[in-house]
């Protein structure tokens, strides 16, 4: 028996929609074209078959302009809809445009919308086209996306060149759409502003005015907003194509007939009726997406409502002359700043995507997932890196943050760009413990479904219930949240170790921040043009934040690290820089790791070509070290994750590193701390890494109570077995 997914059978029902609606459509134009001519065949006592008042007994005069005026009514109107898009979001609202125009055709208009690539644009089309709608992303630096930059480029020209006519696209009607981030400032939605100025400058006319949908906001109801005035202006401007039978002047006018008083009630209907398709889909989402077929019968019954006296003072106004405000289309994109106090960061889309790839999210702006070596070492198939370089267990570490918002957007980031951005937290916020308490819960949910995995460990899965670690580097900024020294305490307070991750754009963050476990600053590039290149940060002073956090990690007087991706053709190259902000932040450790490759992304150009192997890794290491002239040495490496750690001299006590954490010790320390302000440093709660943990063991990294397997090239799984020496692992 054949079993069709939901998402499945919604584009069978919207292709069997369309192709209804099409059938109909070109049904109705060929009768519109066909009768006048058959009726200008007809002979009878007048020329054109009809009686006649004139002398001539012809009344050409009157049909014969009616048959032209008829056949340029049944003619389609042609809408080129054109698209630049880097992650696919102006691709998709490209279509579902066109989705709404072709649905009004079921009403009687005439359009004929079609969705092209600015990249496969014929430029040469541009003058002969006669309505043209562009939706335009924008990139780092307020550049249009490299798929499109070709056509603006070549726009630019054309509205900068002093012998083409400043009236060439006269004939041409336009309409412009940007897609950005406020957060960027002066460079949100340039490149839409860009192309409508040009268009413009060349003559032609806009149908309404340009609008820009804000990543950090719902984009999908930012574009409905705008489209709905679009779609407003082209049938107040077209109007005229709808059918000649509809719009003849020998047709007696047809009042609007008053509908019931339920009619208005339908649409709250419709959207009752989605939401129910979407939990009984298991979606989480508000509304189930819409198939052609919602999209024909909400733009039909909009146009078919007449006015009903008993709904009018529940019903918006709009000015009958169809004049569409500036402030009015506003309204989405933009909302007040005291609704902004409470509105939540996730947005429906974005805890969409952030769900979908297994985010279990907690209040409005936090979240936890489960790491994949959790899974790991819950088959008895080796630990993370952290555990080699610090001896955590991590079967019970949860990853998590208490903030998805970010504010970089890393060209690395294995997050794919799903979750929000912002320079400064302006979000509805959720208490700490709640959000402790919350992660800690789903975690714990997640720890239970793992329970049928192919070779689990029972005690240690019976263990993993119980959290040790808690590594806040999951996805976004942790920092950013108002009240992370309380979420931080949360965690101590239940003996939870804390590695906290920041992407160094908040400095007074860092020297705001009480003591920790292991305090993580992200330094991913050593120039500032590299920096802008790899992190695309928000902030226009980017550069002196970073700089100013690797100052303050210096002053904290705690355990520091020092997180360094390297990317092949970005930033290995830099060897002298990274060893003058190595000087300026002193920090006690240096994680030095390859970039990992999380597949393609629409967000990101980053291919296997750029991921460095492992000895690549340590051969740029082992340089830094000697640039370095002392003071640091290569101590531990995990060669599974390409990473390798770089630590103090002061931790190499009588020939042995002691990069490992003594974590009893810390959490004495710290309620001691918190108890009576106790000071304490890096060097009181050390422990002693083990031989099989240290650089050039012949383990690389890899517990020998473990049990380590290798995928071959045919694919299969071998296991491979190390002779054992000492481990740290519970």
């Amino acid at each position: 028996m054949l079993v069709f997914k939901p998402a499945t059978v919604a584009v069978a029902v919207a292709v069997v929609s369309a192709s209804i609606a099409y059938v109909l459509w070109k049904q109705r134009q060929q009768e519109q074209g066909t009768s006048p001519k058959q009726s200008a065949r007809k002979e009878s006592s007048g020329c054109c078959g009809k009686d006649s008042a004139t002398t001539t007994g012809c009344c050409q005069s009157s049909t014969n302009d009616d048959n032209v005026e008829a056949e340029e009514h049944a003619k389609p109107v042609a809408v080129r809809i054109l698209y630049g898009t880097h992650t696919g979001t102006a691709k998709g609202f490209a279509t579902t445009l066109q989705q709404k125009l072709f649905a009004l055709n079921v009403a009687g208009y005439a359009f004929e919308p079609s969705v092209v690539d600015m990249k496969d644009y014929d430029q040469d089309n541009l003058e002969h086209e006669h309505v043209l709608i562009s939706i335009l992303s924008t990139w780092t630096g307020g550049v249009p996306p490299e798929s499109a930059l070709v056509f603006c480029n070549w726009l630019q020209d054309m509205a900068q060149d002093f012998r083409v006519s400043k009236t060439w696209l006269k004939h041409v009607h336009v309409g412009v759409y940007g897609l950005g981030n406020s957060e960027y400032d002066e460079h949100y939605g340039k490149a839409s502003k860009a192309l409508s100025k040009h268009l413009s400058s060349l003559g032609a006319s806009r149908l309404c005015p340009r609008g820009v949908g804000d990543d950090n906001q719902d984009q999908a109801a930012q574009f409905d907003s705008w489209s709905d005035h679009l779609i407003a202006a082209l049938c107040e401007q077209y109007g005229a194509l709808r059918s000649p039978a509809a719009s003849s002047s020998s047709s007696p006018s047809v009042k609007p007939k008053q509908q019931p008083a339920g009619w208005k009630s339908q649409n709250e209907f419709r959207r009752q009726k989605r939401k129910e398709k979407a939990a009984a889909n298991g979606e989480d989402t508000e509304e189930a997406m819409w198939t052609a077929e919602d999209q024909m019968n909400e733009i039909v019954l909009e146009l078919d409502q007449g006015d009903d006296s008993d709904d009018e003072d529940n019903r918006p106004k709009k000015q009958d002359s169809g004049v569409v405000d500036v402030e009015d289309i506003g309204v989405v994109m933009k909302e007040s700043e005291a609704a902004a106090l409470s509105r939540e960061m996730v947005t429906p889309l974005q805890r969409k995507a952030l769900t979908k790839e297994g985010y279990k999210i907690i209040g409005t702006h936090s979240a936890v997932k489960l790491c994949r070596w959790t899974k790991h070492q819950l088959r008895g198939r080796g630990g993370c890196y952290k555990h080699t370089f610090y001896g955590i267990t991590s079967y019970q570490c949860m990853e998590t943050t208490p903030s998805l918002a970010c504010a970089n957007k890393c060209v690395f980031c294995w997050r794919h760009h799903k979750n929000p951005v912002g320079r400064e937290w302006r979000w509805k916020t959720d208490d700490a413990k709640e959000l402790v308490e919350g992660a800690i819960s789903r975690h714990q949910t997640m720890i239970k479904e793992v329970k049928g995995l192919p070779g689990l460990i029972q005690s240690r899965w019976e263990e993993a219930f119980t959290v040790r670690h808690c590594a806040l580097s999951l996805v976004g900024e942790p920092i950013m949240y108002p009240h992370i020294n309380e979420f931080c305490r949360e965690l101590h307070a239940r003996e939870i170790s804390s590695f906290l991750v920041t992407n160094a754009q908040f400095p007074e963050k860092i020297a705001a921040l009480e003591p920790i476990t292991q305090l993580y600053v992200s330094v991913d590039a050593a120039t500032k043009d590299s920096l802008k290149a790899i992190d695309r940060p928000l902030f226009k002073d980017f550069w002196e934040r970073f700089l100013s956090c690797l100052t303050q990690l210096k002053a904290k007087g705690q355990r520091t690290v020092y997180r360094m991706t390297l990317v092949k053709e970005h930033n290995m190259k830099e060897l002298d820089n990274y060893v003058e902000l190595i000087h300026l932040g002193e920090p006690d450790l240096i994680e030095i790791k390859a970039v990992t490759y999380c597949g393609k992304s629409d967000a990101s150009d980053l291919t296997m070509q750029n991921v460095p192997y492992h000895q690549e890794v340590r051969d740029f290491c082992e340089l830094l070290c000697a640039k370095l002239g002392g003071g640091y040495e290569l101590a531990t490496e995990h060669a599974h994750s390409n990473c390798v750690l770089v630590a103090k001299t002061k931790f190499k006590i009588d020939g042995h590193w002691h990069t490992w954490i003594d974590y009893d010790k810390f959490h004495t320390l710290i309620q001691a701390y918190y108890k009576d302000g106790t000071p304490f440093t890096t060097m009181d709660y050390i422990a002693p890494t083990p031989a099989w943990a240290v650089y050039n063991a012949p383990e690389a990294g890899f517990d020998p109570i473990e049990t380590r397997f290798r995928r071959t090239k045919e694919g299969k799984v071998v296991e491979i077995e190390y002779t054992a020496t000492d481990s740290g692992c519970g």
